[in-house]
């Protein structure tokens, strides 16, 4: 059954395993978006986004001085966009459509007569809801596009395919490592790792996710390289992808995730293969 929206295949199901998520607006864009304020009795909660001209991406982003307020809230808007994304409703559209609603005991509303505002991007919004928290960048392909504005879809314009690694640390090392695992609903997908004392980082993928660990590994290996790029030292790095919200395919790091300590790549590569 088609979501509304032509899309890229999703993954395959696993069996017996994880599953693919089920389809919703996407939760990145480099596009200007335009918000609405959600509040409870009186209280910010959060901000309602969409892209501004990208109708499949759109989100809620929580407000963390509201504490768990804020993160209840999380769970009740996420359904409300399904609904409207199963419907094939434009992003904007979708957020337009709450305001003025009645006030949700755990969601709260939009007020009435309320306005969107637009902000330049997805990260100033992140900063107007929690200033001075770190945001995530997101993953390569955001807005059917890639960092450099190459389009997916070939159709477009684009030339034969080569994947080529962008700049980034080493991806061996017979040096201890430390690594975090990378988790999906719960299901471990792979491990970020770096050297204790060497430029080595990369992420390796856990045998039993098949396929889904693979398709994660684009966005962490990308990460990793922005984080080279910016000269950081490749254990630092590492740390401080922890607390990284969950991606839909790619996962997330927990923020209470216990950094594991191994003698080698060797030994990690055991742990990845159970």
């Amino acid at each position: 059954m088609s979501d509304g929206f032509p899309d890229l295949p999703q993954a395959p199901p696993i069996e017996g395993g994880i599953r693919p998520p089920k389809p919703s607006y996407e939760q990145f864009t480099r596009q200007a978006v335009f918000y609405l304020p959600v509040v409870r009795r009186g209280e910010l909660l959060g901000y309602l986004w969409a892209a501004e001209s990208n109708v499949k991406a759109a989100g809620f982003i929580r407000s963390i001085a509201a504490r768990a307020a804020g993160a209840d809230a999380t769970s009740v808007w996420g359904r409300r966009l399904d609904t409207f994304h199963d419907r094939g409703t434009p992003a904007l559209d979708a957020i337009r459509g709450w305001v003025g609603a009645p006030e949700d005991p755990v969601g709260g509303a939009v007020p009435p007569g309320t306005r969107e505002r637009r902000v330049p991007s997805l990260a100033a919004l992140h900063e107007l809801a929690n200033p001075g928290t770190p945001v995530s960048s997101g993953p390569l392909i955001q807005d059917g596009l890639y960092p450099d504005g190459t389009p997916v879809d070939r159709s477009a314009g684009w030339g034969p395919l080569v994947s080529v690694r962008p700049p980034s640390y080493a991806t061996r090392t017979a040096t201890p490592v430390l690594s975090y695992p990378v988790t999906r609903g719960g299901t471990v997908l792979g491990y970020v790792w770096a050297s204790v004392s060497e430029d080595a980082a990369s992420y390796l993928r856990r045998a039993r996710a098949d396929r889904d660990g693979e398709i994660a590994a684009g966005l962490w290996e990308a990460r990793l390289a922005d984080a080279f790029g910016a000269g950081v030292p490749a254990a630092d790095a590492v740390r401080r992808l922890r607390g990284t919200p969950e991606d839909p395919l790619a996962g997330g790091i927990a923020a209470d995730a216990q950094e594991h300590q191994a003698t080698g790549l060797d030994e990690l590569d055991r742990l990845a293969r159970e």
